[in-house]
């Protein structure tokens, strides 16, 4: 598993976030671990007052620089519980499928005999 990548897909699933729940809990996991001793010694309240926007940079400012696995799998778990598959894709293979979807749309299909026989 690539860290840094791992950290920059997460960062995309934080900016979109708009629950200010879930970044509380996200960022509980963050304190559990010791990870944002900066943030520890905030009042709670202050960091709840700032702008949704502002909370979340400086979530990422804190999430970027995390290096503990264990945490970045509980992140992970706790924001894509109801994932699905296309976010684990690459972005090659997301371009590949969106490529055979526009093929399909525009009629450029074979039957599966034909695709068996060019195959075999």
């Amino acid at each position: 598993m690539d860290i840094e990548s791992e950290k920059l897909n997460l960062v995309k699933e934080i900016l979109q976030i708009d629950s200010q729940e879930l970044i509380l809990k996200i960022k509980n996991i963050l304190l559990e671990e010791n990870e944002l001793s900066n943030m520890a010694n905030e009042p709670e309240s202050g960091y709840q007052s700032t702008s949704k926007t502002n909370r979340k940079l400086n979530f990422i400012k804190d999430f970027i620089n995390l290096e503990n696995e264990e945490t970045i799998i509980k992140l992970e778990n706790l924001l894509w519980k109801n994932n699905d598959f296309w976010n684990d894709l690459s972005f090659a293979e997301k371009e590949e499928i969106e490529q055979g979807i526009k093929e399909l749309d525009e009629g450029k299909k074979i039957s599966w005999e034909d695709f068996l026989v060019k195959t075999s």
